[in-house]
């Protein structure tokens, strides 16, 4: 790659692709490559013509077709597009060897020369037109394989672009849907313990002010996601009290590890709305994050009732489905599960099917597992 130098000729650049300039060196080799095809052209129809094998003849043979001729005829097709030079190029040299030696024929005595002269001249002929048959084939094949090309390329960025717009619906949808209760909780604690709901609407201020960034930035640092989590919990245990009891388990690795905005915590949410909040007892959620050398691995467990069948159909949706956009992955954030559903979409559509989100039915209660490639 470092032998060549690209420069772009507005002159002699076509619709196709700017002109590739080879360097002095690559020219040399190319005028080698030219002369050897050449000679070895030459040599056989010498042999052929004059029942004898003439390395000489042929040497000088190649070196008019593939250096002198080649150079001359170049300039008349230098803009065109590389799949067609280098044929080109193939042609000129065949054709000059055919004509270089059909003309040694000259040194021999007349009669010779007029005995074949038909030969002479129809050979040339048709290596020029085989030339060109070969120079058409070798443009409509390669014609072709670039529109076909072009075609895909620009299927592949609508459906990135559509992709991406789908990405940024789903950051969207993620705006905490607890803040119904967690308002109704603030007000109570209003008179009874102001204190504590002063602190109640800094994480909530945080909690909304980190989810409007996540969805601008995307990635974030696993310090961050949980730093929203611990808030948000302190928001739910103002809320449910000791009902609510916490378990964490982090590595130190896993802090500076980037991640999705918003992963962790809808995983958390669902565990406390839906494993903890609807029991009178309450019940405790586990929260992990280890970090490995390719991935990162997220688990949420909850001692609750399980995942409704609906979200469990919701979660069995495929990938192509996904980012298709099909019915029955279209979750949002509302309704039971819709964060879960939302947080697999977006892994899925951020990271081509390489992330994964899974669900265990534990004895009691849920364990959700999310891997992120690293």
């Amino acid at each position: 790659m470092s032998e060549l130098t690209i420069t772009t000729d507005v002159a002699a650049e076509t619709e196709d692709e700017p002109v590739v300039r080879a360097s002095p060196r690559m020219r040399l080799v190319f005028d080698l490559i030219a002369v050897v095809g050449g000679t070895l052209a030459a040599l056989l129809l010498l042999w052929y013509l004059h029942g004898a094998w003439q390395p000489l003849r042929a040497v000088g043979c190649g070196l008019i077709s593939g250096v002198i001729l080649r150079r001359m005829a170049r300039p008349t097709y230098w803009s065109f597009p590389t799949y067609l030079r280098r044929p080109i190029d193939t042609g000129v040299v065949l054709f000059g060897a055919i004509t270089t030696s059909w003309a040694t024929l000259a040194r021999e005595p007349t009669s010779v020369w007029l005995l074949r002269w038909r030969e002479a001249v129809t050979l040339p002929v048709l290596a020029a037109v085989l030339g060109l048959g070969l120079v058409g084939v070798v443009y409509s094949h390669a014609r072709m394989r670039r529109e076909i090309e072009e075609a895909r390329a620009r299927e592949a960025a609508l459906r990135e672009s559509a992709l991406r717009a789908r990405l940024r619906a789903l950051q969207a949808q993620i705006n905490p849907h607890f803040l119904f209760n967690a308002f109704n909780a603030l007000a109570e604690l209003t008179h009874a313990e102001p204190e504590v709901a002063e602190q109640m609407v800094g994480d909530l201020a945080h909690i909304l002010r980190y989810t409007l960034r996540s969805s601008a930035e995307g990635i974030v640092p696993v310090s961050k996601e949980l730093e929203v989590i611990r808030r948000y919990l302190r928001v739910e245990q103002a809320r449910l009290g000791d009902r609510l009891k916490i378990v964490e388990d982090i590595d130190p690795d896993a802090i500076n590890r980037q991640l999705p905005g918003l992963v962790i915590q809808p995983l958390v949410e669902n565990a406390v709305l839906h494993g903890v909040a609807p029991r009178s007892g309450g019940g405790t959620v586990s929260i992990s994050v280890a970090a490995f050398d390719d991935h990162l691995r997220l688990r949420v467990e909850d001692d609750g009732p399980g995942l409704p069948d609906q979200t469990k159909a919701a979660l069995a949706v495929g990938y192509e489905e996904a980012i298709e956009g099909d019915s029955k992955s279209r979750g949002g954030t509302g309704g039971a599960g819709g964060g879960l559903v939302n947080v697999r979409q977006r892994l899925m559509l951020r990271y081509r099917g390489a992330a994964t989100l899974e669900t265990t039915e534990l004895d009691p209660g849920t364990r959700i597992e999310v891997r992120i490639p690293q």
